[in-house]
């Protein structure tokens, strides 16, 4: 498997976490709000979608093939 389990959950979570915040427009980091949520929302959901990404990317047969 390209991807391990470990990596798509994480980005998953990261996904899962943007969208709750773009729904609800606030964020909080123990009870303190951050200062942009809109864009640490689009953040997140951009690492949730790269992390897998880079992994299956990174860990192509083509990558590893020498010539």
């Amino acid at each position: 498997m390209r991807i391990k389990v470990s990596e798509l959950g994480l980005g998953l979570a990261l996904i899962a976490a943007g969208i709750f915040g773009l729904l609800n427009g606030t964020m909080h980091h123990y009870d303190v709000p951050i200062i942009y949520p809109t864009f640490f929302a689009w953040v997140l959901i951009l690492a949730g979608i790269a992390i897998p990404t880079l992994a299956w990317i990174l860990r192509s047969p083509s990558r590893n093939r020498k010539e």
